[in-house]
C-alpha cells in the first residue's frame, strides 16, 4: 500500500467516524448520562465492532452478505429491537438504579458490548468499507501486513474520534447534573 493510499484511507475513515450516526449517539448518550469512562468503553466497543466489519470486508465476505441480504435485515431489526429494549429499560429505571451499577467492571463491559453491538448492527458500515476500499486501496496487491494496517487504522481512528466525543459529552454531563446557582 502506498503512503498516499494509506493517507486517503485514513481521511475517509476519519470522516466516516466523525459523521453523526448510531455509534456517535451511543457514545454521547453514555457520556452525558454515565460519564466519560462508560462512554469511552462504548467507543472502544464501536471500534472493535468496526474492526470486525473491516475484516469481513477485507476477506471479501461482502459478496456473501449481499447474497444473503436477509441476514443483514435481521441484524438491523435485532439491533433496533435491542435499542428499543434498552430505551424502555432506562426509562423505567429510577435515577438511583441507573446510576449505581452492581460493579464497575459490569458497567464497563456493558458499555463495551453496547458499542460493539451498535457497530455490528449497522449494515451501512460494512457497505461503506466494502465500497471505499476498492476506490482507495489496490486489493489485488494488498498484503497481510497492509490488511493489519487497515484494521489497526480503523481501530485507532474510531477510538480517537469516539474518545473525543466521550470526553466532550462527559464534560457536558456536569451542565445537566449541577443545579443552577
Amino acid at each position: 500500500m502506498t503512503p498516499t493510499a494509506f493517507l486517503a484511507y485514513c481521511a475517509a475513515v476519519t470522516l466516516a467516524a466523525a459523521t453523526p450516526g448510531p455509534a456517535m449517539f451511543t457514545v454521547i448518550t453514555n457520556g452525558v448520562s454515565r460519564g466519560f469512562l462508560r462512554a469511552f468503553m462504548a467507543g472502544v466497543g464501536v471500534a472493535a465492532g468496526d474492526a470486525v466489519l473491516v475484516t469481513l470486508a477485507l476477506l471479501g465476505l461482502v459478496a456473501l452478505a449481499q447474497t444473503f441480504e436477509w441476514i443483514f435485515l435481521l441484524l438491523k431489526y435485532a439491533g433496533a429491537a435491542y435499542l428499543i429494549f434498552l430505551g424502555i429499560r432506562m426509562w423505567r429505571a429510577s435515577a438511583a438504579q441507573s446510576n449505581e451499577p452492581r460493579t464497575a467492571e459490569a458497567a464497563l463491559s456493558r458499555s463495551f458490548f453496547l458499542g460493539a453491538s451498535i457497530a455490528l448492527g449497522n449494515p451501512k458500515a460494512i457497505l461503506f468499507h466494502a465500497s471505499i476500499m476498492p476506490l482507495i486501496l489496490n486489493l489485488d496487491t494488498l498484503t497481510f501486513v497492509d490488511g493489519l494496517l487497515v484494521v489497526a487504522t480503523v481501530i485507532s481512528v474510531n477510538i480517537l474520534t469516539m474518545g473525543v466525543y466521550a470526553a466532550l459529552a462527559g464534560r457536558a454531563s456536569g451542565w445537566f447534573t449541577t443545579p443552577k446557582r
